[in-house]
């Protein structure tokens, strides 16, 4: 058989733009090497632009929303700064279990006509015609391949990408420990250009990890930061996180989404939002764009995160190194003990503001987080 759309990888990306292409009337084929439900090393931390996105694409965020954060107290050397959202009553941080939350979205794909097949994806070959998958049990034939296949995404080498630019974060799922469930922890003093954290995930449970942009050995200090909070670990994950988009993130018939395509935030580590934003985007110009080539409208439509990203690392090697490793460090500064910081974060996080935005202090929402957000295309 032979679908308009093949999508690599059934994550949030993939399970996103497999949703909005069956409801667009395409048929749709997912392929992931896991059956779910299936273990997803993350934090699980759902921002209000996220919560956004998912009303405006009508999936409904409450069956999977374990805890909410309304507080996230974030540490360095100088002192503890609360942030909360200054532009509305959502939470900062929705806490879900990626288990679940994943098993959520592919089932919302399922339900709406997207045929589901488990096979290991081996590579792509892109034809006259459309693209070949290779899996290992058999082969796919679309006009368009999506890869939502992570960081270690095989279509994104396939298109001639490499691996260049990943943090590295490491969790476990704690039980115990004695701070207020609607709290985040977020603590920059803990590792070198980055920060562990600890989000309550209710029934006792805690997502515990944390995340550096440089690799390295962190699992006995992940194993402290348990014991300091006075919780029992679990296993231990770890998983790499993209710092800067891929330089291609479209051949003539193939889209990269998602950690992919190295969408994700390096300051903040965030990319849920940005998998299924992109996600959608793909599924959107697959159907909407008659008179081009839709790997071609949906580059153009990314350059503006693909600008925002890029921004986004530079600032990361700025919060994580001169304010944290030094300012805060040795002179009991930081840019966090300003109002105007911290209301900036809240915009960023609740899709009001671009990075490009935030910091250049424009009063004025995104037009892409509005568009999907507020407007509903089914």
């Amino acid at each position: 058989m032979r679908y308009d759309v093949v999508i690599v990888g059934a994550g949030p990306g993939g399970s996103t733009a497999a949703l909005v292409a069956s409801k667009l009337g395409l048929r749709v084929l997912l392929i992931d090497r896991f059956q779910f439900p299936r273990i997803k090393p993350c934090g699980g931390g759902l921002t209000p632009k996220t919560l956004a996105l998912m009303r405006g694409l009508d999936i409904d965020p409450e069956p999977i929303i374990r805890n909410r954060c309304f507080k996230v107290a974030l540490t360095n050397w100088a002192g503890t700064y609360l942030l909360s959202n200054h532009y509305g009553d959502e939470a900062l941080i929705g806490v879900t279990s990626r288990e679940e939350f994943d098993n959520y979205l592919l089932n919302e794909a399922l339900k709406h006509g997207v045929d589901f097949v488990k096979d290991r994806v081996t590579g792509i070959e892109e034809t006259p015609s459309g693209v070949r998958v290779k899996g290992l049990s058999n082969e796919y034939l679309g006009s368009y391949v999506i890869g939502a296949d992570g960081a270690n995404s095989v279509v994104s080498r396939n298109i001639g990408n490499d691996r260049a630019g990943e943090a590295l974060a490491l969790m476990t799922i704690a039980h115990g420990g004695q701070h207020a469930d609607d709290i985040c922890l977020i603590d920059m003093t803990r590792i070198k250009w980055g920060y562990a954290w600890s989000f309550p995930r209710g029934r006792g449970e805690y997502d515990v990890g944390l995340g550096s942009l440089k690799w390295g050995n962190y699992r006995e200090e992940l194993r402290r930061y348990v014991k300091e909070l006075s919780m029992s670990e679990g296993v231990i994950y770890g998983h790499p996180i993209p710092i800067k988009p891929r330089g291609r993130v479209v051949s003539k018939n193939v889209f990269l989404v998602g950690d992919a395509g190295g969408f994700a935030d390096p300051t903040t580590g965030e990319g849920i939002f940005y998998a299924m934003y992109t996600g959608a985007w793909a599924a959107l110009t697959i159907k909407k764009s008659k008179l081009t080539n839709p790997t071609l409208v949906y580059r153009d439509l990314v350059q503006p995160l693909i600008r925002n990203l890029r921004l986004a690392y530079g600032l990361s090697t700025t919060v994580y190194g001169l304010d944290t490793l030094v300012m805060s460090r040795y002179l009991g500064l930081t840019a966090f003990s300003y109002e105007g910081t911290r209301r900036l974060i809240s915009r960023v996080m609740s899709g009001k503001s671009w990075y490009v935005d935030a910091l250049k202090s424009l009063v004025k929402p995104s037009l892409h987080v509005r568009l999907l957000s507020n407007k509903r295309w089914f």
